[in-house]
């Protein structure tokens, strides 16, 4: 039997890890592995499927594709009624039930890891067994009774298929992720991590060797899937200066826990060169209250003499995230959490949405404090007793503004002048939104440049001195984004 492996990307230069550690461990079947991205027509998408000819089509489903692939799945049926269609990965594990019931073309739902599954779910499709034995599988029976499964494996990391060599094979610049552990030590209410408990590194050895593969291939962004990379510093510590003693050209990304980089850890990072390291730091609220709601350890001091003594060198990537809409933290004080955050200059600012995931304590509890959220993917809060839909909207196109005016790093040496002009930055963003909603220019896609333009035009507009200071500034921005080119009409250039 022929089995088609794929999901659908939320970009082109994302990859899937689940598939590409799937397929080895079905290799010696007759199957392929073919990636798509929710950008692509899903008529493409369904005739391209149906040149493979599958007998079972198996899908990586996350938030950011289920609804797609769920229609695909549907449609799959209609031309091909005897295909078996397999459904695994985070956003079908805590509702198999439900989507079988929902959706008859589904046949089965792999529930949790998928790597010591997917191969005797095949064999049993295949053979025609019962599955009466059959663990970690949602199912319909031969008398269409939905059989729930549960997590009863969870996956030995020794099993776990090497796949930096399948990676390399057919690098095309995409953006390459790798993992050295699974699971996480925090137990974070929003989170799917904590759902499994527990830690389970890779072996070092193993570690070192994919490692050093992605390495001469010179790969041009390593992403590390970890949830706490740095759990354990001495390990960290070793596959960091690892690294360092090999790396080529390539950049690595981690998400760690500011709370466990001790002064020799600092130290280290002070002597990382520039531009191989970006540093992924969880902040998701500076209010005590927030943080014990949500089952958090952290102490905001302590992040910020981190996240400060980080990026005294200037050597390394910064990124910090905020959560809105979470416990305690209404309008006024996300506030003071986006101003304390922002104040310490991270090289990026995420500024995000709680989603109300399956499986998470805080969906178990969303009555606790009257969580409203959108029934469809991502399951975005709405509003809650702390903060107000209006209030949400807001910050959305606060957020925005963040992304276009400082994630972009576009326009580094203006920003700072106009924040100058406001008592703090969140106020500034907030009122650069109310101008940009005023002039339609959300209603339209803008390019950079024309950002450039809104933010000279909302200089004018609040009738701040030092224009001309302004406009250099400006102009100097312009010229490092875009070089000598420019477009008509910009009114700095007047």
């Amino acid at each position: 039997m022929k089995t088609l492996l794929t999901t659908l990307n939320t970009k082109y230069v994302h990859t899937n890890i689940a598939l590409k550690y799937l397929y080895k461990t079905i290799e010696n079947k007759d199957v392929t592995l073919k990636e798509y991205t929710i950008n692509e027509p899903l008529g493409n998408i369904l005739r391209d499927m149906a040149t493979y000819k599958a007998d079972i089509i198996a899908f990586s489903v996350y938030i950011w594709n289920v609804e797609e692939i769920l229609k695909l799945s549907e449609n799959i049926k209609k031309i091909m009624p005897n295909v078996k269609i397999i459904l695994g990965g985070p956003e079908v594990t805590y509702r198999s039930t439900q989507i079988l019931k929902e959706n008859v073309s589904v046949d089965y739902v792999i529930i949790g890891e998928g790597e010591e599954i997917l191969a005797p779910l095949i064999t049993y499709i295949e053979e025609g067994m019962t599955f009466d034995n059959l663990k970690n599988v949602s199912y319909r029976n031969e008398n269409g009774e939905i059989i729930e499964g549960e997590i009863a494996i969870t996956c030995d990391t020794n099993n776990i298929p090497r796949i930096a060599k399948d990676i390399v094979k057919g690098y095309d610049g995409k953006i390459v992720y790798i993992e050295t552990v699974r699971g996480c030590p925090y137990n974070c209410s929003y989170c799917l991590s904590s759902t499994i408990k527990g830690i389970r590194p890779f072996d070092m050895k193993r570690v070192k060797e994919e490692l050093l593969i992605l390495i001469k291939a010179q790969v041009r962004l390593v992403k590390f899937v970890d949830r706490t990379f740095n759990y354990d510093k001495k390990r960290a510590l070793e596959i960091w200066k690892f690294i360092l003693e090999n790396n080529i050209s390539s950049e690595f990304h981690f998400e760690i826990s500011a709370h466990l980089i001790d002064e020799e850890t600092l130290e280290f990072l002070e002597k990382v060169p520039n531009g191989v390291f970006r540093l992924e730091i969880g902040v998701q609220s500076t209010n005590p209250e927030t943080i014990k709601a949500i089952n958090r350890t952290t102490n905001f001091e302590v992040i910020k003499n981190v996240v400060q003594r980080i990026m005294l060198k200037g050597n390394i990537t910064t990124h910090l995230d905020l959560i809105a809409g979470l416990p305690y933290e209404g309008y006024e004080r996300f506030k003071e959490s986006f101003n304390d955050v922002y104040d310490l200059n991270p090289t990026e600012l995420q500024l995000g949405f709680l989603k109300m995931l399956s499986g998470c304590q805080i969906t178990k509890e969303k009555e606790l404090h009257d969580y409203e959220y959108t029934s469809y993917p991502p399951y975005e809060i709405l509003n809650n007793k702390f903060i107000s839909f209006e209030e949400i909207t807001k910050l959305k196109f606060v957020e925005e503004m963040v992304d276009i005016y400082h994630n972009s790093m576009r326009y580094k040496n203006t920003l700072e002048l106009v924040l100058e002009k406001f008592e703090t930055p969140f106020e500034m963003f907030y009122e650069l939104s109310r101008y940009a909603l005023e002039n339609k220019y959300f209603e339209r896609k803008i390019s950079a440049e024309e950002w450039m333009d809104v933010l000279a035009r909302f200089y004018i507009s609040k009738g701040f001195k030092e224009y001309e200071q302004f406009k250099e500034q400006l102009k100097k921005d312009h010229f490092i984004s875009f070089g000598n080119k420019r477009r008509r009409g910009l009114i700095f250039f007047e």
